[in-house]
């Protein structure tokens, strides 16, 4: 299932690039700008300001859905099947309430892919995969990428590689470059803020190095989180130490997904602020360029 093509993207991947967001994700980072995307499942996604107070096309589709003394909508999220929100699909007039998440087969998604060639080829871009996690449905991006490798096109991948190292190599011939994020090296602050095995991600990160083509790690710096010189010296310490591994992005916070969990009924538990410490960037940045291990080129991207 997937939720999203985002076309002539510039920083996900080289060139111009087409990406594909899966739905679907192993972690649970508060600070996920794609929360719609951690469900594999499909999310409904309510903005109270678009509703219209006289229309009652969805309460006719579902039960689940009242208004309120307000003229509000209330929604009892839990009680709703998948039939009800595909039943709630193209329902609002006014966008209101929109449905996230699609099924397409491999030809489908190809299809529309391939309609940007010209820009891809023109570029030296392609296709990337996102999420979500991406490799949690390793079948569709290997089936898709090898079509793309077919069409001469470059594939891209960002992932957090907390998945089974059997979906990773699965993919592994298909993929050309490795956009893989390296959160942290401290595995109880991980587990606490990701609720997950930074271990795993290590182990699988250490593999991949050694089978590659490229790979670029990337440091979302999140306030409390890693936003200080030793968690960041130590995440470059490790980084230096991998094969095929000289690029690395820091991701300074940013608080643009913020909106999308008020449609969808969630806590957002991060910084309400962006990130503003440019000076740890460049000590970060200044210590890469440097290391005895291996130079790393580090750039700062939003």
């Amino acid at each position: 299932m997937y939720f999203n093509i985002q076309r002539f993207s510039t920083h996900d991947g080289d060139g111009i690039r087409s990406i594909l967001f899966l739905k679907g994700c192993s972690l649970a980072c508060p600070w996920c700008q794609n929360p719609e995307s951690r469900s594999s499942e499909l999310s409904l996604l309510y903005d109270q300001r678009l509703c219209l107070s006289d229309c009652n096309l969805c309460q006719d589709k579902s039960d689940h859905i009242n208004r309120d003394d307000n003229g509000a909508l209330t929604i009892k999220r839990d009680c709703l099947t998948t039939n009800d929100i595909e039943n709630l699909r193209d329902v609002c007039p006014s966008q209101a309430l929109t449905v996230c998440g699609k099924e397409e087969t491999v030809d489908e998604l190809c299809e529309q892919l391939l309609k940007d060639k010209p820009f891809y080829q023109q570029s030296e871009g392609g296709v990337t995969f996102s999420g979500g996690e991406p490799l949690l449905q390793p079948d569709m991006v290997s089936a898709i990428a090898s079509r793309m490798h077919e069409e001469g096109i470059n594939t891209a991948v960002e992932t957090c590689l907390h998945v089974p190292w059997k979906n990773i190599e699965k993919v592994l011939p298909h993929i050309d470059c490795w956009l893989t994020d390296l959160k942290h090296t401290d595995n109880d602050i991980f587990l606490s803020w990701a609720h997950g095995s930074l271990k795993r991600i290590h182990s699988n990160l250490e593999k991949l190095a050694k089978h590659a083509k490229r790979i670029v790690i990337r440091v979302p710096v999140v306030p409390g989180f890693n936003d200080n010189e030793v968690a960041l010296k130590k995440i470059i310490d490790f980084a230096a130490g991998l094969d095929n591994c000289d690029e690395l992005h820091l991701l300074p916070y940013h608080t643009l997904g913020i909106n999308k969990y008020q449609l969808l009924d969630m806590p957002y538990l991060c910084a309400d602020k962006p990130l503003n410490k440019p000076e740890l960037l460049e000590t970060a940045c200044s210590y890469a360029s440097t290391h005895p291990v291996q130079t790393i080129n580090v750039k700062i991207r939003g």
